[in-house]
């Protein structure tokens, strides 16, 4: 959980003492700070509260960049950077909030003064924000880019999604191409609801939108189970826009965006997935295999699933961890050679099995536990704060 720090509080820490621009300043877990790029110099150096560590990365081929998750809404002041050797270096910089961690908008751009590498404010207006990053080029000295500390400071709560919480989640979501499956129906025959009776309003125990907004999925151990399942789910399956299946080739690239939190999980959950679908080449036996899921473990670490083929054996891959109850954003890219998952900006790539060239494949979204029980109270909550996807 985020913790927010009170000036008085600071007074007496190592760094320089700060400005009268905002009331507190967000301490962030190093689980929410990312980067880039870096050498032996860490992302987590800039977020250790010493001048003495920094965080590099080289930009010879391009901006670098180091990003907090905020875990919250906030109205962003200013944020506080203290550049390595920036008594003498100007790197050229700019600094990004953005909502959902995929859209971003700058509220600085130009270059440190270079004559202190002491902590100094980036001042703006207000902002709401759930994630802030610092973007740099290099300086007038070399293509490194090279941050001691960056602080955030904010004047109190934001209010970033824009989502309605009167509305039923299609009316903050564009569900039009999303089939919902429930856990409730007969034993093997879950219930499912259209994408029209979605963008027409439903809602349900299982699927609402709660008090901040967000498309909420809750799903119980006791839920029933599709026939190739032992687990149930509150999940969303990708459709066409005419209302048939997605089944799309793997060639090209696809992309699935979503901001999302976990509120409570008993021991896994789901959250996204590529699936079979049906074969697109004769000769190929069918598969009710995914090609892949991402997990969240009730010890917040994210891991990635890769099936090994469509006959099934999945590998794991722990990608980092998350505090239950932080907001965080990921990202679920596939082309025929290359599987990418990011977390908060932070890319893993493996490649993809080329066993499952061939095959249709779908998107699913949601919360798909991975436990049983007999206590109907027992079972996962997902926050979904923004979700789309991309076909090229």
């Amino acid at each position: 959980m985020l913790k927010i720090s009170a000036v008085a509080l600071l007074a007496s820490a190592m760094l320089a003492s700060l400005p009268v621009l905002a009331q507190t300043r967000l301490t962030i877990p190093n689980a929410n700070v990312s980067a880039s790029s870096s050498d032996s110099n860490l992302p987590v150096n800039a977020n250790d509260g010493s001048l003495a560590t920094r965080w590099s990365a080289d930009a010879t081929n391009g901006a670098q960049w180091l990003q907090y998750n905020l875990g919250g809404c906030y109205k962003i002041s200013y944020a506080n950077l203290a550049w390595y050797s920036g008594d003498s270096r100007k790197y050229n910089l700019s600094l990004k909030i953005s909502n959902d961690g995929n859209t971003w908008t700058d509220v600085f751009n130009g270059t440190n003064s270079g004559t202190t590498a002491q902590l100094k404010p980036y001042s703006f207006a207000d902002r709401s924000a759930r994630y802030v990053r610092l973007q740099a080029t290099g300086s007038n000295v070399n293509n490194w880019v090279s941050l001691s500390e960056m602080e955030i400071w904010t004047n109190g709560a934001g209010s970033c999604s824009g989502l309605n919480p009167n509305q039923p989640p299609g009316g903050n979501f564009d569900l039009s191409i999303w089939q919902l499956q429930l856990p409730v129906g007969s034993p093997g025959s879950p219930e499912t609801k259209t994408p029209s009776q979605l963008e027409g309003g439903y809602t349900s125990a299982y699927f609402y939108t709660d008090t901040d907004g967000a498309m909420t999925f809750w799903c119980p151990e006791t839920g029933v189970t599709t026939p190739n399942s032992d687990h149930p789910r509150s999940e969303l399956r990708e459709m066409n826009a005419n209302g048939s299946a997605a089944n799309w080739d793997i060639a090209g690239t696809h992309i699935m965006n979503a901001t999302v939190k976990v509120v409570k999980v008993p021991s896994s959950t789901a959250i996204g997935q590529i699936h079979i679908g049906t074969a697109l080449q004769s000769g190929l036996p069918s598969s009710t295999k995914p090609l892949l899921e991402l997990y969240y473990r009730s010890s917040g670490d994210i891991v990635l699933g890769i099936e090994n083929s469509p006959a099934g054996g999945q590998t794991p891959h722990t990608l980092t961890n998350i505090p239950l109850n932080t907001t965080f954003t990921y990202q679920i890219k596939a082309t025929s050679s290359t599987i990418t998952v990011s977390i908060n900006g932070t890319p893993y790539s493996f490649p993809l099995p080329q066993s499952f060239i061939g095959y249709g494949e779908y998107f699913k979204a949601g919360n798909y536990i991975q436990s049983n029980g007999t206590d109907p109270n027992n079972g996962a909550l997902v926050k979904f704060y923004a979700l789309n996807v991309s076909h090229n």
